[in-house]
């Protein structure tokens, strides 16, 4: 059976927001101080102390993680962290890249996930490869997906030294 295009997109946008509660709910085992920002927002999470800020960024795939060998995020994500970062040049900013990949791809309304990050860093980052957007003007960064390590890495750092 073949879904229309418009129920694709609204499926797709509930598969995502139900990927985006499903990972608050674990970031607030960790910092219950999180926030969960409107669907407007440049990032989906914001973790803020006196001193630092966390900006997280959720990406959720309707593939396993295994499939490809790299997962996209749009470049214009890293073009508002540095200008977020500009503007709060008081604190010290991080960016963390989120993919959220199903464990089963049979059945998307119902599926679990499997959360793996990448901390974003010019150097690491400057080395993946760009390629065009298939759905509009921007581009996208390939991240290898054998870089990115499970959530629970980078949600132990941020509980243990933020």
């Amino acid at each position: 059976m073949i879904i229309p295009k418009k129920l694709n997109r609204e499926k797709l946008y509930k598969y995502g927001e139900r990927s985006e509660n499903i990972l608050y709910e674990i970031i607030k085992q960790y910092r219950d101080d999180a926030i969960l920002t409107d669907r407007y927002n440049h990032f989906d999470y914001i973790i803020e102390t006196d001193n630092k800020i966390i900006l997280i960024e959720l990406k959720t795939r309707t593939h396993l993680k295994d499939t490809f060998g790299t997962t996209f995020l749009p470049l214009s994500k890293i073009t508002y962290y540095n200008q977020y970062k500009k503007r709060n040049a008081n604190k010290k900013c991080y960016l963390l890249v989120v993919f959220g990949f199903p464990t089963d791809t049979t059945d998307i309304d119902n599926c679990e996930f499997e959360y793996h990050a990448i901390q974003y860093k010019a150097d690491t980052f400057n080395k993946y490869d760009i390629s065009n957007n298939p759905y509009d003007s921007d581009k996208n960064i390939n991240i290898i997906v054998d870089d990115l390590k499970p959530i629970e890495y980078y949600l132990n750092v941020i509980k243990e030294n933020y």
